[in-house]
């Protein structure tokens, strides 16, 4: 192999990721001035047009005279109702926000669904594991109720992902399952368990402004949401039927769909608008022309909540600082560090800081459908979403290193910052398939979303779960995920030279990367 980047030029590169080069950045996109970033808003314009000086500052090239990607959307904030009609002719009528969210599954000033509700347990086909929650069912113009998750355990390893969420589990699977079928609507039951985030977070991010894609959807429906798990146990109740024996029949792999008798009747007012934003883009040359055209993906979405509503009803800004000011901030400091380089490497590395992440990963969604570079040849997308703020780590936990060849890759290079990789820390939670590299991922380019560890030095046992927790029951989507003087940067720069190492070594490599043997992203 030749390697176009030396030791030593790669050590004068990651020693320039200083804490005070992330600590400007997160300062600046986290600031209140910002208004949360929201997509097409004045902040979310901001936050672009920064990111955009900043690659120029540092000397990364446009793409096609550009530094922008144009993401076109269109935004709808809606004003839903629902209400069930039982069997006994008497309705149900449930509070907006705490009982449930609703949005129109397509861009129209008025969207309804007033049909029947049918249980369709996890709402999974799976021929190669012999499941059909389906089976039997015509669902078409019904609306679904589906639970959250999917059927694999711990004990049951070699079942869809045993412990581990697989995108069957995920909700977007869900709504997309559910249009193929021809549902006319779909309520997703929420839990904290099988959602991995509370009652609150369903509750900021799926109201206000909420945005797809312009034009006609992939997916359409008429309406869709999550429902609280007390609200639908009342009304299946009040209907008679018990919702934990539809559960427990739905771990079964002879379940068959369940018309409940109870008629839905939902109903979402949009003011709709088109709403330009964008992905920024920089790009780094690569010194071998042959691979000029093979980049390795650099990512961070800069977007986040915009303005709202708290919970106590007040006006609030959901300022996103670790979620993903944070990132982003990572994602300049490896600009400058790369940008620094006497000789770059074999392969292009390419910049993108991505919009609407919060809106269902729209901004890279869109990158996958429109790519800048040919997708069969780009080499890996890495992506950042949440620096290390709490301290140094003697670990670090990269999504989807044991989906690819890229796991031996971050491995040693976080062998060499001293650090191990360790496995995905919340399996169930599906991770792996809620970050911008997923749309990638699933177009067949090897991705790794870099994660920080929980070990961390000097620190007891279970103390970065522990902080993992708090922030995801207390700061996840909230106004207090804000900027706080006391930030550490320490795990921040680890997290961001193990980056940086596993980029160049990619870029330099004689091979592209691949998914491992069997994977469903496998290049076709």
């Amino acid at each position: 192999m030749t390697t176009h980047v030396t030791d030593a030029d790669l050590s004068a590169a990651l020693d320039r990721i200083r804490p005070h080069v992330v600590d400007a950045h997160l300062r600046f996109l986290s600031h209140p001035l910002m208004e949360g970033r929201g997509p097409g808003t004045r902040g979310g314009d901001t936050a672009q047009e920064y990111i955009r000086a900043q690659f120029r500052r540092l000397g990364l090239q446009p793409v096609d005279g550009t530094y922008t990607q144009p993401v076109p959307l269109v935004g709808m904030n809606p004003t839903p109702t629902l209400s069930f009609r039982l069997p006994d002719g008497t309705t149900r009528e449930l509070a907006y926000k705490d009982d449930f969210v609703l949005k129109a599954g397509m861009p129209q000033p008025e969207t309804a669904a007033r049909a029947e509700l049918v249980f369709v347990g996890y709402g999974i086909t799976a021929p190669e594991y012999e499941w059909d929650d389906y089976a039997d069912a015509d669902v078409r113009g019904k609306v679904v109720l589906v639970r959250v998750n999917d059927p694999g355990t711990a004990e049951t390893p070699g079942f869809f992902g045993g412990e581990a969420l697989t995108y069957y589990g995920r909700w977007t699977y869900k709504t997309e399952e559910a249009s193929r079928r021809g549902a006319a609507g779909v309520l997703l039951i929420h839990t904290d368990e099988s959602a991995g985030y509370g009652w609150n977070v369903v509750r900021t991010s799926n109201s206000g402004e909420q945005y797809d894609l312009l034009g006609a959807p992939e997916f359409p429906l008429q309406v869709k949401g999550w429902v609280s798990t007390p609200a639908i146990r009342e009304v299946l109740d009040a209907a008679g039927v018990e919702l934990d024996e539809l559960l427990r029949a739905s771990d079964r792999k002879d379940f068959r769909a369940v018309p409940t008798g109870v008629q839905v009747d939902a109903a979402v007012r949009s003011t709709v608008r088109e709403v330009g934003t964008a992905n920024v883009i920089g790009l780094l040359p690569g010194s071998d022309p042959a691979r000029a055209a093979e980049p390795v993906i650099l990512a961070a979405h800069y977007d986040h909540l915009g303005t709202g509503v708290a919970a106590d009803g007040s006006p609030a800004i959901y300022h996103g600082a670790y979620d993903n000011a944070s990132g982003v901030a990572v994602l300049l400091a490896l600009a400058e560090a790369a940008a620094s380089l006497p000789t770059p490497p074999a392969r292009p590395l390419l910049f993108v800081s991505t919009t609407a992440e919060e809106a269902g990963l729209l901004g890279s969604e869109w990158y996958a459908r429109h790519p800048l570079f040919p997708l069969p040849r780009t080499a890996a997308m890495i992506n950042v979403d949440g620096a290390n703020l709490f301290g140094r780590t003697t670990d670090i936990g990269p999504l989807g290193a044991d989906r690819s060849s890229l796991g031996a890759v971050v491995t040693e290079a976080a062998a060499a910052e001293g650090m191990r990789v360790t496995p995905e820390a919340h399996p169930a939670q599906g991770m792996f398939f809620r970050q911008d590299h997923f749309p990638l991922a699933r177009a067949g380019v090897p991705a790794l979303a870099m994660d920080h560890g929980l070990t961390y030095e000097g620190r007891p046992e279970g103390w970065g779960q522990e902080r993992y927790i708090e922030f995801t029951t207390t700061h996840y989507h909230q106004p207090s995920d804000a900027y706080r003087d006391d930030f550490d940067y320490s795990g921040a720069l680890q997290q961001a030279r193990v980056t940086l190492r596993t980029a160049l070594a990619v870029a330099d490599a004689d091979a592209l990367p691949d998914w491992n043997p069997g994977s469903e992203f496998k290049r076709g």
